[in-house]
C-alpha cells in the first residue's frame, strides 16, 4: 500500500484551484492614498514654483538693472516649461474613469509609468534649469561661472541638491518599477478571472 498521494493528482487540483482575486476594498483605499498623495505634491511643488517666481519677481521690482526683469521672464518661461512637460506626463493619471477595480488597477498602472518616466525627465530639467540658470548669470550680469559655482545658492541648489534630487527620483522610480510589476500581475490575474 503507497501512502503517499498520487502526484499527477495534486498537480490537476493545484492548477483547476481558483487565483486569490485581488483585495478590491485594498486596492480602492490605495487608489485614493495615491490620489491624496498626488495631491498633496501637486500643492507642495506649485507652493514652490511660486516663491521661486515671486522672489524673483521681487528681485526684479528692487533691481534697477533691465536684467533683473529678463531673469525673471526667463523664471517664468522655464516654470511654464516644467509644469506643461509635468502635466503632460501626469494625463491620465489624476483618477480612474469609472469605479471599477479595473479602472483603478489601470490608473495605478499609469501612475507607475508616470513616476518611472518622470526620473530621467526630472533630473535633466533639473540640470537644465541649474546650467541655464548659471550661463543666465554669466550672459545678463557678467557673473564668472567659477565664481558662481561658489556661492550658497548653487552649493545648495548644485552641490547638494542637484545629487540628492537625482538620487530620490532614481530610487522613486525602482520602487515604482517594483510596484508596477505587481500591478501588472493582477491585472493579468483580473482579465484571468
Amino acid at each position: 500500500m503507497n501512502a503517499q498521494p498520487d502526484l499527477g493528482s495534486l498537480k490537476r487540483q493545484w492548477q483547476s484551484a481558483a487565483q486569490p482575486l485581488p483585495d478590491v476594498a485594498a486596492l480602492r483605499e490605495r487608489v485614493a492614498a495615491d490620489t491624496r498623495a498626488n495631491w498633496r505634491a501637486l500643492l507642495l511643488v506649485l507652493a514652490m514654483t511660486i516663491a521661486i517666481l515671486a522672489g524673483s519677481l521681487i528681485y526684479a521690482l528692487r533691481n534697477q538693472q533691465p536684467a533683473a526683469w529678463l531673469s525673471f521672464g526667463f523664471s517664468m518661461l522655464f516654470a511654464t516649461l516644467v509644469w506643461s512637460v509635468a502635466l503632460w506626463m501626469s494625463r491620465g493619471t489624476w483618477r480612474p474613469r469609472d469605479d471599477t477595480i479595473a479602472a483603478g488597477l489601470e490608473l495605478s498602472i499609469r501612475r507607475c509609468r508616470s513616476m518611472v518616466l518622470a526620473a530621467p525627465v526630472g533630473i535633466a530639467l533639473y540640470v537644465v534649469g541649474l546650467v541655464g540658470s548659471l550661463a543666465w548669470r554669466d550672459r545678463l550680469f557678467g557673473l564668472d561661472w567659477t565664481g558662481s559655482l561658489g556661492t550658497p545658492a548653487m552649493i545648495i541648489a548644485g552641490w547638494i541638491g542637484a545629487p540628492l534630487y537625482a538620487a530620490g527620483m532614481v530610487w522613486n522610480a525602482r520602487r515604482q518599477k517594483a510596484r508596477l510589476k505587481v500591478l501588472l500581475d493582477l491585472q493579468r490575474q483580473l482579465v484571468e478571472s
